[in-house]
């Protein structure tokens, strides 16, 4: 790989599960990073793997917003799918507060010395497609879980026509040893519990392992087109029962499964978060292979090797 040019990043929600996996990135190619969290606890962590953390909130004004003015801004928004349940109350609050945290952010660097901002969107903004495979030259056909943030991906564009340097990544269904994956599928297998699975068979997704999705998004701080979308996936679609089978026959582990009915999920978890998660929803990844990006984890079996790999060195 071709030696990259030393810059300042600040990275917005540094301790979230992707965004942990992009400061190492950017720390190992030699960047200066300026890592944003809520917490001192946080700061901690991002101190002592040589990152400088800034303990602050977007919704608030504080040092975030002079540290902010980096060559590359990388802005991963909170993702609240991992909740429980999700109302349409709640996704109203959603909306509001993520145009905000959006606004209070673009609003800090527009007139600053940025040269890249690279935006981490939701791939639920397309999700009423079907099976069917996309390129971002689709328009949105947002889901009901995705319709609550169509108001801050909008807003985005007046940012690009505006002319902020905005990149706009859509990550598909991130795994790896954190967040989700390690709650619902790590965990109960390696513990020999029942892993819950929504629906007879699981809907058709694109997956992608959070390494190379940490290591596409910050490609796309030196390759990226402004104004430009690109879809993080890998290109295998699997079913979202794949993760668990692979995951505990590479593991040697019996897989237990509690199989809710479809429509037993909307009771459980909120109309919106069951339709986002048994919806079919492919997208195809020409245009980020096209800016010269390449997979370490190209298939669901090579990246959960890499995640077994991790926890036998635990």
């Amino acid at each position: 790989m071709a030696a990259h040019t030393p810059a300042t990043a600040f990275v917005t929600g540094a301790d979230g599960f992707i965004g942990r996996a992009l400061v190492e990135v950017l720390l190992a190619r030699g960047h200066q990073v300026f890592g944003l969290v809520p917490s001192i606890e946080a700061a901690h962590h991002l101190r002592a793997i040589g990152a400088v953390p800034v303990v602050g909130n977007l919704l608030e004004t504080g040092r975030w917003q002079d540290e902010a003015a980096a060559d590359w801004v990388f802005h991963l928004p909170p993702h609240p799918v991992g909740a429980q349940r999700v109302t349409g109350q709640r996704a109203a609050a959603i909306a509001r507060e993520r145009v905000l945290v959006d606004g209070h952010l673009l609003d800090a660097v527009a007139d600053g010395p940025t040269r890249r901002i690279v935006y981490v969107a939701d791939t639920s903004c397309y999700e009423a497609i079907g099976p069917r495979p996309i390129t971002e030259d689709e328009p949105f056909r947002p889901s009901a879980w995705g319709r609550c943030l169509m108001p801050a991906l909008e807003r985005l564009d007046g940012y690009v026509a505006a002319g902020l340097p905005i990149v706009t990544a859509f990550p598909g269904w991130v795994y790896g040893d954190g967040s989700w994956f390690r709650q619902r599928i790590i965990e109960p297998v390696m513990a020999g519990r029942r892993v819950v699975q929504f629906g007879k068979h699981g809907a058709l997704v694109s997956p992608i392992h959070v390494h190379d999705c940490a290591g596409a998004i910050a490609h796309l701080a030196e390759r990226g087109e402004g104004g430009g979308r690109y879809f993080l996936v890998n290109s295998e679609p699997i079913r979202v029962h794949d993760f668990a089978e692979t995951f505990a026959r590479l593991a040697q582990r019996p897989l237990r499964v509690w199989r809710v009915p479809a429509a037993a999920t909307r009771l459980l978890i909120g109309r919106l978060l069951a339709d986002h998660i048994q919806r079919d929803a492919v997208f195809l990844n020409i245009r980020l292979r096209g800016t010269g990006f390449r997979f370490q984890y190209p298939t669901l079996e090579q990246g959960l090797q890499q995640v077994l790999g991790a926890l036998h060195e635990q």
